[in-house]
């Protein structure tokens, strides 16, 4: 008999799945399984690596670093949708922005002259205050004078996005400057066959203007422009594709997390919403009782209580 129970005991130690539920028995008794240290690491929070008996012996694995803001962001991208610096000085430190949207409307509005040159400059400037993307609208009536616009941009960085029109000029523009190498984001998008066409083109982006199709009604296109952004971004996934629907014309910070819901994940908007993002009532009224009651512990005022109201 002794024999039989000393035989089981070997099989049941040299059984990997054995090793793994012994383990917290050991643990129960007081003592640790040997080989293996529960001592807390720097960072501690990992868990023991547990296994069969020829991983079982080793210490607990360094613990992770921790995720970057790339890696914590997800597929989120914003941009801020204006060419005067004052305001970019105003809202890039956020954080929050990857890039930034300009078009002629724009920088006519900034008093910027709509010129290569400018565009050199501004960009420049852009990237200096840390923006990863710069996108800026070609001009031109002819597919050649948009190509050639088009291609005096994209030489200038290639953190450039050159916008174009999904007009028969711009489409067949941008088919001539994809295939030279130039990013291209496609413009005034108002239906959802239009996304097609511009990951038909390998465009990296493509932007539907979505104040402008909830102004036009559902007598302009058949559908509200929530709706219409949803579908498109619908389009893309159904394709596979990389392209990305940069929905514009934002007028209010609530449609950003409707369609965030609906699985956009790419937006350009005006300073205005982006001060909406910071600015909610209550979220200020909360800081400031906080501050408020940091102040009186740091002057030695405050009242010992029991909790607190969150």
């Amino acid at each position: 008999r002794e024999m039989l129970l000393r035989g089981a005991l070997l099989a049941l130690l040299a059984c990997p799945t054995a090793s793994y539920y012994m383990a917290p028995i050991a643990q129960i008794r007081g003592g640790y399984p040997e080989g293996i240290s529960y001592e807390p690491l720097p960072g501690a929070g990992a868990v023991p690596v547990r296994g069969g008996n020829a991983v079982f012996g080793r210490r607990l694995a360094p613990p992770s670093p921790p995720p970057s803001p790339g890696m914590l962001r997800g597929t989120t991208r914003l941009f801020l949708d204006t060419a005067d610096e004052k305001a970019w000085g105003e809202q890039l430190p956020l954080g929050i922005f990857g890039g930034i949207t300009t078009n002629p409307v724009l920088l006519e509005r900034a008093g910027k002259a709509c010129t290569i040159a400018s565009l050199d400059e501004l960009s420049s400037t852009a990237f200096g205050m840390g923006v990863q993307e710069f996108m800026c609208q070609a001009w031109g009536e002819t597919v050649s004078d948009l190509v050639g616009v088009g291609g005096d941009l994209a030489k200038l960085d290639p953190r450039i996005v050159v916008k174009l029109p999904l007009t028969e000029e711009g489409i067949t523009a941008a088919s001539v400057l994809t295939r030279r190498g130039a990013r291209v984001c496609m413009t005034a998008c108002y239906a959802p066959h239009q996304v097609l066409t511009s990951a038909a083109l390998g465009a990296e982006y493509v932007a539907p203007y979505l104040g402008r199709m909830t102004d036009a009604g559902p007598d302009g296109d058949g559908m509200n422009g929530m709706d219409n952004c949803q579908l498109m971004q619908q389009v893309l996934s159904g394709l596979g594709s990389d392209t990305r629907l940069l929905v514009a014309s934002i007028r209010d910070a609530s449609q950003l997390a409707l369609l965030a819901a609906g699985g956009c994940d790419t937006f350009t908007f005006s300073p205005d919403i982006a001060k909406q993002l910071s600015g909610v009532a209550l979220t200020r009224k909360a800081a400031d009782e906080f501050e408020e009651a940091a102040k009186k512990m740091k002057q030695g005022t405050s009242k010992k209580t029991i909790g607190f109201n969150i």
